[in-house]
Protein backbone atom coordinates (compact mmCIF):
# COMPACT_ATOMS: atom_id res chain seq x y z
CA UNK A 1 0.00 0.00 0.00
CA UNK A 2 2.20 2.48 0.97
CA UNK A 3 4.18 1.48 -2.45
CA UNK A 4 1.58 2.59 -4.52
CA UNK A 5 1.08 5.50 -1.76
CA UNK A 6 4.60 6.73 -2.73
CA UNK A 7 4.49 6.52 -6.92
CA UNK A 8 0.82 8.28 -6.58
CA UNK A 9 2.47 11.21 -4.80
CA UNK A 10 5.78 11.09 -7.47
CA UNK A 11 2.99 10.76 -9.84
CA UNK A 12 1.76 14.00 -8.83
CA UNK A 13 4.39 16.06 -8.25
CA UNK A 14 5.56 15.58 -11.79
CA UNK A 15 1.93 16.45 -12.83
CA UNK A 16 2.48 19.78 -10.72
CA UNK A 17 6.06 20.52 -11.62
CA UNK A 18 5.17 20.12 -15.37
CA UNK A 19 1.98 22.26 -14.87
CA UNK A 20 4.29 24.54 -13.58
CA UNK A 21 7.02 24.88 -15.99
CA UNK A 22 8.38 28.19 -17.19
CA UNK A 23 8.38 27.07 -20.75
CA UNK A 24 7.40 30.55 -22.60
CA UNK A 25 5.61 28.16 -25.99
CA UNK A 26 3.11 27.15 -23.43
CA UNK A 27 2.43 30.12 -21.77
CA UNK A 28 1.96 31.61 -24.49
CA UNK A 29 -0.61 29.46 -25.86
CA UNK A 30 -2.05 28.81 -28.89
CA UNK A 31 -2.81 32.05 -30.28
CA UNK A 32 0.27 33.75 -29.72
CA UNK A 33 1.61 36.09 -32.00
CA UNK A 34 5.12 37.80 -31.96
CA UNK A 35 4.04 40.10 -34.30
CA UNK A 36 1.05 41.29 -32.50
CA UNK A 37 2.79 40.90 -29.04
CA UNK A 38 5.70 43.54 -30.58
CA UNK A 39 2.54 46.10 -31.33
CA UNK A 40 0.65 45.85 -28.50
CA UNK A 41 3.65 46.63 -26.41
CA UNK A 42 4.66 49.25 -28.89
CA UNK A 43 1.15 50.75 -28.39
CA UNK A 44 1.62 50.43 -24.37
CA UNK A 45 4.74 51.92 -24.35
CA UNK A 46 3.54 55.04 -26.41
CA UNK A 47 0.67 55.38 -24.22
CA UNK A 48 1.65 54.38 -20.99
CA UNK A 49 5.13 56.38 -20.78
CA UNK A 50 5.82 58.06 -23.92
CA UNK A 51 2.39 60.00 -24.31
CA UNK A 52 2.22 60.53 -20.68
CA UNK A 53 5.46 61.85 -19.63
CA UNK A 54 5.46 63.87 -22.36
CA UNK A 55 1.63 65.09 -21.13
CA UNK A 56 0.04 64.20 -24.35
CA UNK A 57 -1.82 61.27 -22.69
CA UNK A 58 -5.14 61.82 -24.48
CA UNK A 59 -3.07 60.49 -27.68
CA UNK A 60 -3.69 57.03 -26.61
CA UNK A 61 -7.37 57.41 -26.61
CA UNK A 62 -6.97 58.27 -30.77
CA UNK A 63 -9.58 55.99 -32.45
CA UNK A 64 -6.92 53.82 -33.95
CA UNK A 65 -5.79 52.85 -30.27
CA UNK A 66 -9.17 52.88 -28.51
CA UNK A 67 -12.56 51.95 -28.77
CA UNK A 68 -14.97 54.19 -28.87
CA UNK A 69 -17.01 52.96 -26.09
CA UNK A 70 -13.83 51.67 -23.67
CA UNK A 71 -14.65 51.22 -19.93
CA UNK A 72 -11.71 52.97 -17.88
CA UNK A 73 -11.06 52.54 -14.19
CA UNK A 74 -8.61 54.37 -12.06
CA UNK A 75 -6.56 53.71 -9.33
CA UNK A 76 -9.51 55.01 -6.51
CA UNK A 77 -12.65 53.15 -7.92
CA UNK A 78 -13.89 55.86 -10.18
CA UNK A 79 -14.99 54.59 -13.68
CA UNK A 80 -16.17 56.47 -17.16
CA UNK A 81 -17.19 55.03 -20.52
CA UNK A 82 -15.40 56.69 -24.01
CA UNK A 83 -12.14 57.25 -25.15
CA UNK A 84 -13.63 60.89 -25.44
CA UNK A 85 -14.39 61.47 -22.05
CA UNK A 86 -11.26 59.77 -21.08
CA UNK A 87 -9.40 62.10 -22.91
CA UNK A 88 -11.21 64.95 -21.56
CA UNK A 89 -10.15 64.43 -18.06
CA UNK A 90 -6.76 63.20 -18.59
CA UNK A 91 -6.10 66.27 -20.73
CA UNK A 92 -7.46 68.12 -17.79
CA UNK A 93 -5.51 66.41 -14.90
CA UNK A 94 -2.15 66.77 -16.96
CA UNK A 95 -2.75 70.63 -17.66
CA UNK A 96 -0.69 73.21 -15.94
CA UNK A 97 -1.73 72.93 -12.26
CA UNK A 98 -3.34 69.85 -12.64
CA UNK A 99 -2.32 66.89 -10.61
CA UNK A 100 -0.10 65.04 -13.40
CA UNK A 101 1.37 68.18 -14.83
CA UNK A 102 5.02 67.32 -13.51
CA UNK A 103 4.40 63.51 -13.20
CA UNK A 104 6.27 61.16 -14.91
CA UNK A 105 6.48 57.44 -14.96
CA UNK A 106 7.92 54.31 -16.23
CA UNK A 107 6.13 51.16 -17.00
CA UNK A 108 6.63 47.33 -17.93
CA UNK A 109 4.19 44.58 -19.48
CA UNK A 110 4.21 41.96 -17.09
CA UNK A 111 2.06 39.98 -18.75
CA UNK A 112 0.57 39.51 -22.33
CA UNK A 113 -2.09 36.88 -23.28
CA UNK A 114 -4.04 36.26 -26.24
CA UNK A 115 -7.24 35.06 -25.79
CA UNK A 116 -8.21 34.49 -29.24
CA UNK A 117 -6.08 35.91 -32.30
CA UNK A 118 -7.65 39.29 -31.87
CA UNK A 119 -8.38 39.61 -28.64
CA UNK A 120 -5.17 40.06 -26.28
CA UNK A 121 -4.77 40.93 -22.23
CA UNK A 122 -2.15 42.89 -20.78
CA UNK A 123 -1.14 43.17 -17.04
CA UNK A 124 0.76 46.59 -17.02
CA UNK A 125 2.71 47.93 -14.16
CA UNK A 126 3.85 51.79 -13.91
CA UNK A 127 6.94 52.77 -11.38
CA UNK A 128 9.70 54.95 -10.70
CA UNK A 129 6.92 57.76 -10.53
CA UNK A 130 7.95 61.10 -9.92
CA UNK A 131 6.15 64.33 -9.43
CA UNK A 132 8.93 67.36 -10.26
CA UNK A 133 11.47 64.98 -10.95
CA UNK A 134 11.18 63.54 -7.44
CA UNK A 135 10.31 59.84 -6.67
CA UNK A 136 7.28 59.40 -5.17
CA UNK A 137 6.33 56.14 -3.06
CA UNK A 138 3.78 54.59 -2.80
CA UNK A 139 2.22 55.91 -6.06
CA UNK A 140 3.11 52.60 -8.30
CA UNK A 141 0.00 51.23 -9.77
CA UNK A 142 -1.09 47.66 -11.81
CA UNK A 143 -3.23 47.59 -14.82
CA UNK A 144 -5.45 45.28 -16.53
CA UNK A 145 -6.18 46.09 -20.32
CA UNK A 146 -8.42 44.42 -22.58
CA UNK A 147 -7.66 44.91 -26.37
CA UNK A 148 -9.25 44.05 -29.61
CA UNK A 149 -7.63 44.23 -33.09
CA UNK A 150 -10.10 45.85 -35.69
CA UNK A 151 -9.11 46.70 -38.85
CA UNK A 152 -5.07 45.46 -37.83
CA UNK A 153 -4.80 47.87 -35.18
CA UNK A 154 -5.11 46.76 -31.24
CA UNK A 155 -7.35 48.58 -29.18
CA UNK A 156 -8.55 49.24 -25.66
CA UNK A 157 -11.53 48.05 -25.05
CA UNK A 158 -11.40 48.29 -21.10
CA UNK A 159 -8.44 49.18 -18.37
CA UNK A 160 -8.72 49.42 -15.02
CA UNK A 161 -6.05 50.08 -12.58
CA UNK A 162 -4.98 50.04 -9.05
CA UNK A 163 -2.46 50.94 -6.64
CA UNK A 164 0.31 48.73 -5.72
CA UNK A 165 0.01 48.43 -1.48
CA UNK A 166 1.66 46.06 0.63
CA UNK A 167 -0.35 42.72 1.40
CA UNK A 168 0.45 39.92 3.69
CA UNK A 169 0.66 37.92 0.65
CA UNK A 170 -0.62 37.99 -2.69
CA UNK A 171 1.51 40.69 -4.64
CA UNK A 172 3.37 40.01 -7.44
Amino acid sequence: MSKFCLVGIVIAMIVVAHGQSTDKTAERGRFWSEQDATAIRAGLAEGFETDWNNHQPALAATPDKCADDAIFINTTGGWLIGCQKWAELITRLHAPGGPFHDHTRRHAVEELRFLRPDVAIAVVKTFDIKHGGVPTSGEDTRGLIVLSKENGHWKAQAVANARISATPQGNR
